[in-house]
């Protein structure tokens, strides 16, 4: 097992530490529902150095990242942040991605699980123009969220987060180290994004708890990382994504460009938009008091229309929770359904996603 530049600092946080993706990774702290509500109500400090960094440079990476991708590369920015997936020659998912536009240079951040996956994919697939650097031993990264992030940070920078509009990203200095600052993040707050050198990792960790334990920050694990990203309805690979799992399916549609001449994957989602008879995600909600979790199956008047992929409390939903691959014509919301446990059925309802947005309490 590996990891990060922070383990010392989540052992002497008394954080419980699990195997995830290959790493030691703090999955709570305090507790689960007490981090997540300090992410939603005030701010929530994850250490997420175990995601995959690579850094793309030469004049191709554009024109060679929207063949591979099914959201549009080469229009980026500076300064520009873009969601993205990359897709096998059936339409499924290899992995969902973030890429960067930096001045001189690309930063992608891929799924911890998926690495080793997508290294070997971008070295196989790389053009002549296009240099690669795995970064992933040199980097860590460290997000900060919760409605009270801006005036955290701000302190702590020599620019003004407050500028930085959603999915934009600047070079800044955070207590005087240099980090790429990015108002992106997986919690369905407002946040940011620190990517710093792995030797500069304990030092702005310190910084960032110190300055906001006034703001009523706190030190957040996987546990309600997990929580906070399924009441978003933000995906998480291996549940609503996989291999066998299209970005249609996924209810991502919105990231996919047809318009673009080709990239991978692109005549399989084509056929699959078509014909339109596809298993999607939905959300659910228990009506009872039973949690869904990975694998049970869904049913409809006594036949199995899909499982379900994601499940948990909803604390700032006041119900349990979860989001289902289901049959297209089971997903208007408000279909009742039933969740299978063991031996027993529990009743679950058709929900719209997201099952939280920001502002709603």
């Amino acid at each position: 097992m590996r990891r990060t530049p922070l383990y010392d600092e989540h052992v002497a946080l008394g954080a419980r530490i699990v195997p995830f993706a290959g790493f030691e990774m703090p999955v709570q702290y305090a507790g689960i529902l007490q981090e997540h509500d300090a992410v939603r109500h005030r701010a929530g400090l994850f250490d997420l150095s175990h995601m995959a960094q690579f850094e793309l440079r030469g004049d191709g990476v554009g024109a060679w990242a929207d063949a591979l991708t099914v959201n549009v590369v080469s229009t980026m920015k500076p300064g520009g942040a873009r969601y993205n997936l990359f897709c096998n020659d059936s339409g499924g998912t290899h992995d969902d991605v973030i890429f960067y536009r930096r001045a001189d240079r690309w930063l992608l951040v891929c799924n911890a699980s998926n690495a080793d996956k997508m290294w070997d994919l971008l070295s196989g697939a790389r053009a002549e123009d296009v240099v690669l650097d795995d970064r992933r031993a040199a980097s860590a990264l460290i997000a900060l969220q919760g409605p009270r992030s801006v005036e955290v940070l701000q302190a702590l920078v020599d620019g003004d987060v407050a500028a930085l509009r959603y999915y934009s990203a600047a070079d800044m200095t955070v207590c005087g180290r240099p980090a790429l600052v990015a108002r992106t993040g997986y919690t369905g707050e407002d946040g940011f994004e620190l990517f710093t050198a792995a030797e500069d990792a304990v030092a702005v960790w310190r910084a960032v708890l110190d300055a906001g334990r006034p703001a009523g920050l706190e030190p957040a694990g996987l546990g309600a990382r997990d929580v906070l990203r399924l009441e978003a309805g933000m995906p998480l690979y291996g549940h609503e994504l996989a291999e066998d799992v299209t970005p249609l399916q996924a209810g991502l549609a919105w990231a996919v460009k047809f318009e673009k001449p080709r990239f991978t994957g692109k005549a399989a989602l084509e056929r699959q938009q078509t014909e339109g008879r596809y298993r999607r995600n939905a959300g659910l909600v228990m009506t009872g008091r039973a949690v869904a979790r990975q694998g049970y199956d869904v049913i409809h008047k006594g036949k199995v229309v899909g499982d379900v992929r994601s499940g948990s409390v909803g604390p700032s939903v006041g119900r349990n929770i979860a989001t289902a691959l289901l049959e297209p014509e089971v997903t208007k919301p408000g279909t009742r359904l039933s969740i299978r446990i063991r031996d027993a059925e529990h009743e679950a309802e058709v929900a719209e996603l997201p099952f939280y947005k920001r502002g709603r309490r």
